[in-house]
Formats: structure tokens, C-alpha cells, sequence
């Protein structure tokens, strides 16, 4: 571990803008953001080098139409780009401001791209202190009667189009939106909450100690300290897998503990998965680099002794260092069924997966290492955890499949992570907090450039 690491009054009312949401396609893909903005295909610039991304929610803003949304128009509109007609704010330096989706409403986030915010560059703090300087500007009226935006659906691309409201009759039924301020937030934006969430490449090793400061509550930038679930995280060391003697003792690192920690503790926390949610928010960390990929490239060659004789599975390791016992088979990651994406990739019971919502824990984890020990098959190696969140709601877990990038002056590539659920941050420390982020990020990569 790493123990030596460590205004005006417009609130009530609606704020004076036109805004418009646009379904933009011409971005290149990000690990840092959500779909619509940045498509997460695998058809990436060749730079590896490690960025940081950061998601800034206001949840308390409200982006209102006249018309509950369905869960349809709600896949659709996460992540659209938002922009104030009228309003041009100022340059935004490697952010845009989007649409995310709450469980009541829509509301704004601001995107920190990580594929051109890179570490090497310490621009984040500065970034935040934009962000705010922005929402500040947003947060002005600009013309009285207020202005709205609306959908055009005459676009077959669903293009969010803003006009004046007496021309509604050309729109579809979700607008007029409007931008609404909550009537208990403080006048001043500075003392106005922001909800921060942080995307960046990251040593196994690292999560590790993040895992552990987030189950004791220690303080870490990147470590969630009102985690849910945090007292059922599993911290793993080298005497869980006493019981694995074909396992060379050299082998089990910090990578390799920080791997089997955050893979036993998505197992273990699977039944408490909240179908609305889905199972990304068992963890506050959550990979978006797949299970498969790290799998193979930091953990496979370890097992290789282990699993060669085939009277041992990934599934009977994870069982055992976890003390869950044999009920941990059956238990089940949960998704809500209803509107699904559809997916050329398969495998069996596919149908039943996603007509029931649910995965079992032992199926999972027989398809991360590619053999059924019960039916002696070899199966393709997939992340199906990764797969039936593509499927089933907004494709976040693993969404980047097997793409990584490389810890901070090296060539040594790690998986990418999004840190959640971190610590709510007032206006006025925006950039500052972020800055902090960056620099605990650098700081676990320099203290692992020679580890991995």
C-alpha cells in the first residue's frame, strides 16, 4: 500500500437563453465522456500518452421540457452538446458543456476531453477555474421575456434546433426546453455545489490503494469517502491466495492484488446491483477499460500454472479469496429491461441475459478467462459485464474494450479508470480541486513508472 503516498437572484426561475442540444458525430472517441458527445469505438489518434478527464455535474440545474421524457429520448439525449444560443460565454479550453441524465431529470455537465487535456501539460486547474467562470456567465439572464430551445425533429439526425417559441408547431413534442435554477441554491455561485467525477489511466497498483482509502474512509482526492457499499469492498493480499500454491509468490504484486480487489469486489457487491443503475454504481471506481483486456495482458500469464490443469477457474479463485462461498455462483448483475441496443456480439444464453436483465457472477467471470470448467469448453474471451451495459443502458463499463495508455513518461501502458461519487465541490475551489486531482494522479504514476 501506499502509506507514504497520501450574484443575481434568477434561482426559482428560468435562466434567459436559447440553448441547443446537438447530437454531434464529428468528435473523435473519448474515455472521458458520455456517447453522444464522444463515440467509445476503438478508433483512436495513435497518441497514447495519459490525459485526464473530468465530468463536472450541477445536478440541482434542471434542463425542463414540456413532457416526461421515456427512456428512449432519455438514451438518446445523454450526452448531446449544449449550447447557449446568444451566449457565447468564452473559449473553452478542451471542455464542452453537455446533457446528462438524472433519475428525475436533464441536466448540464461539463466534459473535460482527456484526449487532449494530457498530464504532461498540468492545465487542469486552470480548465476548472474556466468552467466555473463559465456557469457564472450562464448563470446571468440575457433577455426578458425568457427565450427557450426546443427539438427540431425534422432533422433525421435528432437535432435539437433552438427557435423562438411561435414556431413550436414545426417541432416535435419534447420542447420547449427551458433552464431552470433551483429555488434553495445560494445566490452566490461560488458556494454553488458542483458533483466532480474523473477519468484517467491508472496503475492496477494504484486502485489497489484507492480501493483501501475509499473501505477505510481515508482522505484521497480520488477516493470516494461516501461510497454506499465501501465497508463490502474487498481488500486483497498475498495470504488470500495461500490456498493457490501454483502461483509464484513474485507474481502476486500490487498490480495483480489491485486486479483481483476490484474484480472480487464487483463480484461480491453483483447482487446489490440496482437494476435503474446498473451495476456501475456498485464501485466508485469504475473500469473503462474492459476486464477481459487487463486480464489478459496483467494477470493470464500468472494463472498460467494455476489454471493449466484445468481443475481450477478464475471463478473458483475469485470465490475463495472472496469468502463468499459457493452462493457467489448464482448471484447476478442487474439491469432494467425495456429499450436495448442492439450488438453483433454473442454468446450463450444471450437471449435470457437480456430478456431477464441479469448475468451471473460465475458466467462472468468463466468469460473473462475463456473456459467453462463445468462444461470443459473453451469460450471466446469477452467482457460480458461490459457487453450487457452496452446493451442495456449506456455502454460505461469497459466501454474502451481493450484501448490503454501509457503511465506518464514511460511506454508502459495501463488500463483507463473513472473515479466516482467523489466529494461534492463548491464553485469557488473548482479549479483548485481539480488541479488536486491531476497531481494525485501524477503522483501514483511516478511512484509505479518502474512497477509495471
Amino acid at each position: 500500500m501506499l502509506s507514504e503516498i497520501r450574484g443575481r437572484k434568477i434561482f426559482g426561475t428560468t435562466v434567459a437563453l436559447w440553448l441547443l442540444f446537438v447530437f454531434t458525430t464529428f468528435l473523435d472517441p473519448a474515455w472521458c465522456a458520455p456517447q453522444q458527445l464522444f463515440d467509445n469505438g476503438l478508433s483512436r489518434r495513435t497518441d497514447d500518452s495519459p490525459g485526464l478527464g473530468v465530468e463536472v455535474e450541477m445536478g440541482k440545474i434542471v434542463i425542463a421540457g414540456k413532457e416526461k421524457l421515456t427512456a428512449e429520448q432519455k438514451k438518446r439525449i445523454k450526452g448531446a452538446q449544449m449550447i447557449p444560443i446568444g451566449f457565447a460565454g468564452a473559449a473553452k479550453t478542451d471542455w464542452e458543456l453537455t446533457a446528462d441524465i438524472g433519475p428525475l431529470q436533464v441536466m448540464p455537465e461539463a466534459i473535460v476531453d482527456g484526449r487532449k487535456n494530457k498530464l504532461r501539460d498540468r492545465r487542469t486547474k486552470g480548465i476548472g477555474e474556466e468552467i466555473f467562470k463559465f456557469f457564472v456567465w450562464l448563470s446571468i439572464p440575457l433577455s426578458d421575456p425568457p427565450i427557450t430551445f426546443i427539438a427540431d425533429s425534422s432533422s433525421s439526425a435528432g437535432r435539437l434546433g433552438a427557435m423562438r417559441a411561435q414556431r413550436l408547431q414545426s417541432f416535435d413534442h419534447l420542447g420547449p426546453w427551458s433552464v431552470k435554477w433551483p429555488r434553495d441554491a445560494p445566490v452566490n455561485l461560488a458556494k454553488f455545489r458542483f458533483s466532480p467525477q474523473v477519468t484517467s489511466a491508472m496503475p492496477l497498483g494504484a486502485i489497489l490503494d484507492i480501493l483501501s482509502d475509499t473501505k477505510s474512509k481515508t482522505h484521497n482526492p480520488l477516493a470516494s469517502t461516501g461510497a454506499l457499499d465501501g465497508s463490502k469492498i474487498k481488500i486483497l493480499t498475498k495470504k488470500n491466495f495461500k490456498s493457490f500454491s501454483k502461483i509464484e509468490p513474485n507474481d502476486i504484486t500490487p498490480d495483480f492484488l489491485g486486479y483481483f480487489s476490484l474484480l472480487t469486489s464487483y463480484c461480491v457487491l453483483a447482487d446489490f446491483s440496482n437494476p435503474i443503475e446498473g451495476p456501475k454504481r456498485l464501485l466508485p471506481i469504475m473500469p473503462r477499460t474492459d476486464f477481459v483486456a487487463q486480464y489478459i495482458k496483467f494477470i493470464e500469464p500468472k494463472l498460467k500454472n494455476q489454471l493449466s490443469d484445468k481443475k481450477t477457474s478464475l471463478y473458483d479463485i475469485v470465490e475463495k479469496v472472496s469468502g463468499a462461498g459457493p452462493k457467489l455462483a448464482k448471484e447476478t448483475f442487474k439491469w432494467t429491461t425495456g429499450v436495448i441496443t442492439n450488438i453483433d456480439d454473442d454468446w450463450i444464453g444471450k437471449a435470457e441475459n437480456l430478456k431477464t436483465g441479469t448475468l451471473e457472477v460465475e458466467k462472468f467471470l468463466n468469460y473473462v478467462q475463456g473456459y467453462d470448467k463445468a462444461t470443459k469448453k473453451t469460450l471466446t474471451q469477452m467482457d460480458l459485464l461490459s457487453l450487457m451495459d452496452k446493451v442495456m443502458r449506456y455502454n460505461q463499463i469497459g466501454s474502451l474494450g481493450s484501448r490503454m495508455e501509457t503511465i506518464l513518461g514511460t511506454n508502459k501502458l495501463v488500463p483507463v479508470f473513472e473515479f466516482r461519487e467523489l466529494a461534492l465541490v463548491l464553485g469557488s475551489a473548482l479549479g483548485t480541486t481539480m488541479g488536486l486531482y491531476e497531481d494525485k494522479v501524477i503522483e501514483y504514476h511516478k511512484y509505479f513508472a518502474g512497477a509495471v
